[in-house]
């Protein structure tokens, strides 16, 4: 049998990534706030704690996925976290994209506990983590990464250690700033080539073939701009301000202009004053769309 797995934060990204451990036969311990989620994967056959404190007592590796660095102070730190339960040599595997200054903070304190940690937060999105097939940015002690790779080959196909602890953090960072930053630009010229008289279809296709093409544009808009899918539960516009606001902090502390990065972050919190908040990211279109009275959908 193999490391007992517990797994912390079953939301849109966490449910299916604890899916995938369950499903390559890891022995699992699941928590979150929520109870429906933790009985999906209960009767998938994995196990329930009441507490981040009991998984990790029961855990040999745990694992978190939460929103924000706020709340992996708090699952981990706070009261019935998982140092209060957690046993020496166990491995904690933080997948959230957070502040790397929290991702150091929180190590040090595992380690007065003889605890060890990794963070390696992902990318891809949810369809990536429904098929196991994400990329994850690994950062730490490299033994402890080898450690820990068939957990993470459970879960993603492009796995990279990147650095010291805190490293895979500003990966992510660097990785959503592009992307973040990218789909504002996409969304203008998208918005302007259909003013201009082109049909959406066309202009895709055209850009598809081109020195403009992106996974962005393959990915975001494609499948979701042009079937005008902005649902909530997917992720949303307040998530994007977080984590550029991930990248500007990191920014300031290190004195780096990131002028483009302002400027989208801005237009990400016009989308949130328009009431858009929750709504999934590319939304930001839709600003554009209503000021210039055309929208980017395909007739197809």
């Amino acid at each position: 049998m193999g490391k007992k797995v517990g797994f912390i934060g079953l939301g849109a990204m966490g449910k299916p990534m604890a899916t995938n451990l369950v499903k390559k036969q890891f022995p699992l311990i699941v928590f979150d706030i929520r109870r429906e989620p933790v009985e999906e994967l209960v009767r998938l056959g994995a196990k329930s704690a009441k507490s981040s404190k009991e998984l990790a007592s029961s855990s040999d590796v745990i694992i978190t996925m939460v929103p924000s660095s706020p709340d992996v102070e708090a699952v981990i730190l706070g009261k019935d976290g998982v140092v209060e339960g957690i046993r020496e040599g166990s491995i904690v595997i933080d997948m959230s994209t957070i502040a790397p200054f929290t991702t150091k903070k929180v190590a040090e304190a595992l380690s007065r506990r003889g605890a060890r940690m990794i963070d390696a937060p992902v990318a891809r999105g949810v369809k990536a983590a429904i098929e196991g097939t994400l990329s994850i940015f690994v950062g730490g002690d490299k033994e402890v990464f080898e450690e820990c790779r068939a957990i993470l080959e459970a879960m993603g196909t492009d796995i990279y250690h990147v650095g010291d602890i805190g490293s895979g953090e500003v990966v992510k960072i660097v990785n959503n700033l592009i992307l973040q930053t990218s789909v504002p630009v996409i969304a203008e010229g998208l918005v302007l080539g259909v003013k201009a008289g082109v049909k959406p279809d066309v202009l895709f296709e055209a850009l598809s073939k081109s020195s403009a093409n992106s996974f962005a544009l393959q990915n975001h808009f494609k499948n979701f701009v042009l079937p005008g899918n902005f649902e909530v539960g997917r992720f949303p516009v307040d998530y994007t301000i977080k984590d550029l606001g991930l990248a500007l902090q990191t920014a300031m502390e290190l004195h780096v202009p990131l002028l483009f990065g302002s400027l989208a972050n801005q237009v990400y919190e016009g989308a949130r004053a328009a009431g858009k908040s929750k709504n999934y990211f590319p939304v930001v279109i839709t600003l554009l769309e209503e000021m210039t009275g055309v929208k980017v959908r395909s007739e197809k």
